[in-house]
């Protein structure tokens, strides 16, 4: 089947006439619908179109071409626009002159009527000629000139005239795609996406984009906006996606705007899902991460609520807010400064320190009793506080491991009894929570007194009551310690563990080899048992006593018997 055939026109069709059918076919063959049927189209026009240009013009006898050389627009317009317009038929020299009265100092509320006004005076060419220069100048309303040209004489589409000059139409369809481009950008980077549609849905029917290359053209610009837009909406993409029949194995979008594009909408429905999980009041890190963030809160409820979260709970808060950075700019407005990370001031260091430091005030104590009343060596009364330290540090971290998670199930109630009641009970400040911080404290405390005495926990509560009593005072700058940035490689349960059985296991052992003493005279393995004040240099206080008078009988005896 040749190109006639597929175009239903006859061998000596003319240029115009080819150009209309194609346009009229378009319509039933569309690239997004039909794409193998407006393939062969394609073929068929542009077969079609070099048939046309090669058969020679015959002028009507009697007529004359008349040509007008059109001065080139001035430099300052750039290279592009440096052309000229060559043997363009504008008739006689009085309607170029009414043409261009009928443009000067025209708006786009007046074209309608100029127009009018050029078909009456039989310019319309002319008036249609001029126009075309005059959305290649540099004018504020250039575009919406080209726009209302584009309707009108259908320039850039098949319907156009066949004698508008290609470099014209060239400059003219790359600012016109750059004007588009430029205004679904800003209807998207501003969040209306209503308007983003409607104007989406209007260049899908417009003629002048139905041409194969051009189709391509709106096809990537759209992907690249929707990739690139500081705002994302489901409804647009799926729009779009349904429109331009985008598909993972259809390849009408381009890589890699699909694969962005995909991983835009993962995202966001990951978002979405951290919506949810915000009004659930769950325990969660990430449930309690999108309601500190999401959440409307007063600063006052978001430090308390913040009191509550662990080191889980800060690294959703960290990913939570690089995705809300990232794909939704227009949330970041909503909150405290407009700052995504502004619960960064809102992270506290764990105030446990001070119950080990209590402990260890226990620890020295109780092995400073040891040395003092045993005369143990200092080898010794160290390793003995290090073993206690040890036995009273382990059960206090997997009290507070085992406590935290429990009292956070009674936040509500601690909150409240807190408030009534932990400024009276401490000397810290902020005031603790008493179910959370204070209970657990005191219950090491009772520990504490049952493994090392009285006198352990009477230190245990000097060096707790005075760190609290320190939390009050005002620091100068220069005096205050900035705590080094060092993260600890974080460990799970089974290395920790086996570390703290490790520690412990070395300290027990230092402990018994620093414990143990020399072995006297009187100890050990001899050959007999050595008998008490039998040595006759024996000075010791039991043996300076008078002997009994049995010892006394038995003494002669032996002498006598000598004798």
């Amino acid at each position: 089947m040749n190109c006639w055939a597929i175009l239903g026109l006859m061998a000596d069709a003319d240029s115009r006439s080819i150009k209309r059918q194609y346009a009229t076919l378009l319509k039933v063959h569309r690239p997004d619908e039909d794409p193998s049927g407006f393939q062969r189209l394609r073929e068929a026009y542009e077969q079609a179109m070099e048939w046309s240009r090669r058969k020679p013009v015959v002028q009507p006898f009697g007529e004359r071409e008349q040509t007008v050389e059109v001065q080139p627009p001035p430099a300052s317009l750039g290279a592009e626009f440096s052309f000229e317009l060559k043997n363009v038929q504008f008739g006689e020299r009085p309607r170029q002159q009414q043409a261009a009265q009928l443009l000067e100092n025209v708006t786009v509320d007046q074209l309608d009527q100029r127009l009018a006004q050029a078909r009456v005076s039989h310019c319309t060419i002319e008036f249609e000629n001029q126009l075309l220069m005059m959305c290649l100048k540099p004018r504020e309303d250039a575009m919406l000139l080209a726009a209302w040209g584009l309707q009108q004489f259908n320039w850039l589409s098949a319907w156009q005239r066949a004698d508008l000059s290609p470099k014209a139409l060239e400059l003219l369809c790359r600012a016109y795609c750059h004007e588009v481009k430029k205004q679904l950008g800003e209807l998207l980077d501003s969040g209306q996406f209503d308007a983003f549609i409607e104007r989406f849905l209007a260049l899908k029917q417009a003629d002048w984009l139905q041409p194969f290359e051009r189709h391509d053209w709106f096809n990537e610009t759209l992907a690249s906006l929707l990739v690139d837009s500081r705002f994302w909406s489901a409804q647009v993409f799926e729009t779009l996606r349904s429109h331009q029949h985008w598909h993972p194995t259809g390849g009408r979008c381009p890589e890699p705007y699909w694969s962005a594009l995909l991983e835009r909408r993962d995202n966001q429905a990951t978002f979405e899902a951290w919506e949810r999980l915000a009004v659930l009041n769950d325990r969660e890190p990430h449930s309690r991460a999108a309601r500190l963030l999401l959440t409307p809160m007063t600063t006052a409820e978001r430090s308390a609520f913040a009191r509550r979260f662990f080191e889980a709970d800060w690294n959703a808060c960290r990913t939570l807010s690089e995705k809300i950075q990232r794909l939704h700019p227009q949330r970041c407005c909503e909150m405290p400064n407009g700052d995504p990370y502004f619960w960064k001031a809102l992270m506290q260091p764990r105030q446990t320190w001070p119950m080990y430091a209590g402990l260890l005030g226990a620890s020295l104590t109780w092995a400073a009793g040891e040395y003092l009343n045993d005369k143990s060596g200092i080898g010794a009364s160290f390793a003995a506080m290090l073993f206690w330290l040890c036995v009273l540090a382990t059960p206090g971290a997997a009290l507070l491991w085992v406590w935290r998670p429990l009292a956070d199930r009674f936040w509500s109630q601690d909150v409240r009894l807190s408030r009534a009641v932990s400024p009276r009970l401490s000397f810290r400040r902020p005031a603790p929570l008493i179910l959370r911080e204070l209970l657990p404290c005191w219950l090491m405390g009772a520990l504490t007194w049952v493994c090392c005495g009285a006198t352990g926990l009477a230190a245990y509560t000097v060096v707790v009551l005075a760190l609290s009593a320190l939390s009050r005072v005002v620091w100068p700058e220069t005096l205050r310690i900035k705590r080094p940035k060092v993260r600890l490689p974080a460990l799970g349960s089974a290395p920790t563990i086996a570390l703290m059985v490790g520690v412990i296991g070395l300290t027990i052992l230092f402990y018994t080899i620093a414990s143990s003493q020399l072995m006297g005279p009187d100890q050990g393995l001899q050959q007999f048992a050595k008998r008490g004040c039998s040595g006759p240099l024996d000075s010791r206080q039991e043996c300076r006593v008078a002997p009994t008078h049995k010892q006394w009988y038995g003494q002669s005896h032996i002498q006598g018997a000598r004798l």
